[in-house]
């Protein structure tokens, strides 16, 4: 194994439990009023829908609804991969107001419109809340083939959602082709 590779590697895994640790306020800014004490109960992951397959250069839109009984959710930790290729990413999308009790939005990560390794690619997201206890929902997982048509339509209950925008996830997608691997389309 390469010096660089470990490195890379011993830092994502430190960089995950710092972010894991509740230490990530120094990145996001002084802290923030928290509205009141924290309470026991921990958020709960309502509903979640994201298409499975769409063309690259689109925008994955990913549907969720969440509650907190307390009303104090935090934000919605995103764990994104691409199989095969980035390792993953983490990201933070902070919920204010009445979201902090309950929300149903969407999520938009924008896909790249250009040629990758391959035809295809799979990208993963895993959401959870968290609340300002530090309590977490439940994972739930979501999975899309990009670089084929769309196979299912947005279900009646997720259309309302679009209008409520919870936070874009700009993910570094891993688009270098080994020198030897040619896209079918180049000449």
């Amino acid at each position: 194994m390469k010096t660089g590779f470990k490195t890379a590697v011993l830092l994502a895994m430190l960089l995950g439990a710092w972010t894991l640790s509740g230490c990530t306020a120094s990145l996001h800014g002084p802290a923030r009023d928290a509205g009141g004490p924290a309470g026991p109960n921990p958020p709960r992951m309502d509903g979640t829908f994201a298409v499975s397959s769409m063309w690259m250069g689109k925008t994955w839109e990913i549907f969720v609804e969440g509650s907190d009984p307390d009303g104090d959710m935090d934000y919605i930790w995103a764990e994104v991969s691409q199989l095969g290729g980035h390792m993953w990413d983490q990201h933070l999308i902070r919920l204010k107001g009445s979201d902090q009790a309950r929300f149903k939005g969407v999520i938009e990560l924008p896909t790249p419109s250009f040629f990758s390794r391959k035809i295809w690619e799979t990208l993963r997201v895993t959401l959870r809340l968290r609340d300002r206890a530090g309590h977490y929902s439940d994972p739930v997982t979501l999975e899309v083939e990009l670089g084929a048509p769309t196979r299912q339509p947005v279900p009646d209950r997720w259309v309302e959602a679009r209008s409520h925008k919870l936070g874009t996830i700009f993910f570094d997608f891993d688009m270098d082709r080994a020198d030897n691997e040619r896209h079918p389309f180049e000449r």
